[in-house]
């Protein structure tokens, strides 16, 4: 189970491309109420690749993984 919906994760996404956009051009951006001046450009990277990871993960269905083993004596 994810704790995130797909809507919630695009969201999410749009909004740190939003921000990289943004800091990438050396100004503040806001998102949300939250106004941010310093910023980390490989951070926001890094989170635009894990939301990414997750919406393909949420895509594929990964989920718990049975294993079925049968034991030979």
């Amino acid at each position: 189970m994810f704790a995130w919906t797909r809507e919630e994760l695009l969201s999410l996404l749009a909004d740190w491309k939003a921000a990289y956009k943004a800091a990438s051009t050396g100004k503040s951006y806001t998102i949300g109420s939250r106004t941010l001046t310093r910023y980390d450009l490989s951070e926001i990277r890094d989170q635009i690749d894990w939301i990414s990871s997750e919406l393909a993960a949420l895509s594929r269905g990964r989920g718990p993984v049975r294993v079925a083993a049968r034991i030979v004596r």
